[in-house]
């Protein structure tokens, strides 16, 4: 009997999530993440069954790379692969302590400063990996998507509404004018990059830490604007002031 189900759109999804992890496959941080309503397929012939499942999830994807590292004690490799020179003290999944499975506190607190829990009701962000070294803050955000497809890698799709005007106040510190001036259209093609690097640097702020934004992206797909993603990564880096803290690298590097 087989333990996976082929989805309507053709991607492998274990009914186990488990089946799907390589390393620490019953860490409670994990476990808790995959029972939010959230993360489980809520139609089709995958109803019911956790995203963590999927052949396509970046959540696994990073859980089976990082947590390995880190376990194996060679996120050294990583280190070396975005040109940065660093000891590892902790990661965060979710913003979650891989070890003690709590939220980390400094930074809730600069979350709640950028996305006010009264505005932001549903959900804040949540980074995918958070690289703590004793020197740096390294906010990984991971793409996937399915080998040889045109993916939305960091956009937006729907309009900015009042809530997201806190982003744009934050960001006049660190993105060029011509990137405020438009930030209607240019937040929203980079939104997912704009918030971790806004939320990135007020959190290493708080911890008196250099901060990084690296980009792990697969080198089977590109963007939806027929740019690579190493292409689009660095036209977001060209709006920043000082776009030395951007770094890209592919799964396949690692």
């Amino acid at each position: 009997m087989q333990n996976f189900i082929i989805s309507k759109s053709g991607v492998k999804v274990y009914k186990d999530y488990r089946d799907n992890v390589a390393i620490d496959k019953d860490n409670p941080v994990l476990r808790n993440k995959a029972q939010y309503p959230r993360e489980k397929y809520n139609k089709g012939n995958v109803k019911g069954l956790s995203r963590f499942g999927s052949e396509n999830s970046e959540d696994i994807k990073s859980w089976n790379l990082f947590r390995a590292l880190q376990l194996n004690n060679e996120m050294g490799r990583y280190y070396k692969a975005i040109d940065v020179k660093d000891e590892l003290e902790t990661l965060l999944f979710w913003g979650l302590d891989v070890d003690t499975g709590k939220f980390d506190e400094d930074l809730k607190a600069a979350l709640d400063k950028i996305e006010p829990p009264n505005l932001w009701t549903v959900q804040q962000t949540e980074p995918d990996v958070i690289i703590l070294g004793k020197k740096t803050v390294i906010f990984n955000e991971s793409k996937l998507g399915r080998e040889g497809g045109l993916i939305d890698a960091w956009n937006r799709k729907d309009p900015f509404s009042n809530k997201h005007e806190l982003y744009k106040k934050n960001a006049v510190g660190y993105f060029k004018k011509s990137f405020i001036d438009n930030f209607d259209v240019e937040g929203r093609r980079y939104y997912q990059l704009l918030r971790n690097y806004i939320v990135g640097v007020n959190y290493a702020e708080r911890l008196d830490r250099e901060f990084h934004l690296a980009a792990l992206v697969t080198s089977e797909n590109t963007a939806r604007s027929g740019l690579s993603h190493k292409e689009e990564f660095n036209k977001f880096c060209n709006h920043l002031k000082n776009a030395s803290s951007c770094h890209f690298l592919t799964w396949e590097e690692l």
